[in-house]
């Protein structure tokens, strides 16, 4: 009892004597969960982000203009979606930045079940086939009408909800189907080819960014800086130690075999999927820009450095 008191006499007259601080609190709202956003989740698994100095909630929202709207009502922070819709927003008088690389193309692949449809090296090669996409206004969608396009083609798109792009193709009811990893290896798994991969055309393209307001970004760099920095470190155990990373992701998704998580982001890998340093580039941005302005989304042009900051990614490279 004696030393119980001593400790509050000593805790009132000195104040050398406190708790620990708790850790700011964000929260980031993601479009979804998808297993590509593995830098997030080896993030949040290896405490990343608290070693960093914050704690963080990961909520996902639905979609990409609910991810924007989270930020504006000030439910999260910072998103992880399309980054083009900071641009989108800005349109309306909402403008947001993007400050870190996600997904830096569309990992994305042309899949084929039956034997007789070959690999494709132009996509004059696609007039016979009919490909399975996502609805309109999808980035796939969207994508494969623009393959179809330089190939001076008539787009023969057949739309799909999300999960069933494989069972159609297994079904036969379409020729190929542009699905996304992993169910890219999963439908491999299951005895289709890859046919082509839309990072053949599409080499850099702003698929997947942090967001963040500028007012928030302006008041809290420091919270900005950790987040990012959390990110990059999961990025360099990407890159070093794939197999770590799948079991991490097996965890969270479990629906998923390990070689189907493995393959997944191997193909990934292999076609620079995952940005090594976390910049957005300029060529990334425009083409991203483009694929939007093409959709009527953006009506406006959407400079780079408006909307993009490179600053701290390219602090959180340095990171080993």
């Amino acid at each position: 009892m004696k030393v119980l008191f001593s400790f509050f006499i000593a805790l009132a007259i000195s104040p050398t004597i406190c708790f620990a601080q708790a850790l700011p609190e964000v929260t980031i709202a993601e479009y979804g969960e998808f297993l590509l956003y593995a830098t997030l989740y080896v993030a949040d698994a290896d405490g990343l982000f608290e070693k960093q100095g914050i704690k963080v909630k990961i909520v996902p929202a639905g979609g990409d203009e609910k991810v924007f709207a989270a930020l504006i009502a000030g439910s999260a922070q910072f998103g992880i979606g399309d980054p083009t819709f900071v641009a989108i927003s800005g349109e309306k008088g909402l403008p947001g930045k993007v400050i870190y690389s996600i997904l830096q193309n569309a990992p994305a692949w042309g899949v084929a079940i039956r034997p007789e449809i070959k690999p494709i090296t132009k996509p004059e090669e696609l007039k016979p086939y009919t490909v399975a996409t996502y609805p309109a206004p999808s980035t796939s969608y969207s994508l494969q009408k623009k393959i179809f396009q330089l190939g001076k083609l008539e787009p023969k798109i057949a739309p799909i909800t999300y999960g069933g792009l494989i069972s159609a193709l297994l079904a036969n009811r379409v020729d190929i189907a542009l699905e996304y990893e992993p169910n890219v290896s999963l439908a491999v798994e299951k005895g289709a080819h890859l046919v082509y991969s839309v990072s053949t055309y599409f080499p850099e393209l702003a698929l997947t960014g942090l967001t963040v307001l500028p007012d928030y970004l302006e008041k809290n760099p420091e919270i900005a800086q950790k987040v990012v920095n959390a990110l990059q470190l999961a990025s360099v155990k990407l890159f070093k130690d794939t197999d770590a990373v799948a079991l991490i992701l097996g965890k969270r998704f479990p629906e998923y075999s390990q070689s189907v998580i493995k393959s997944g982001l191997v193909n990934s890998l292999k076609t620079s999927t995952f940005p090594q340093d976390g910049i957005i580039t300029e060529e990334g941005w425009r083409q991203s820009v483009l694929l939007r302005k093409e959709l009527g989304d953006l009506k406006m042009e959407a400079p780079y450095q408006k909307y993009v900051v490179t600053s701290f990614a390219e602090k959180a490279k340095l990171l080993k």
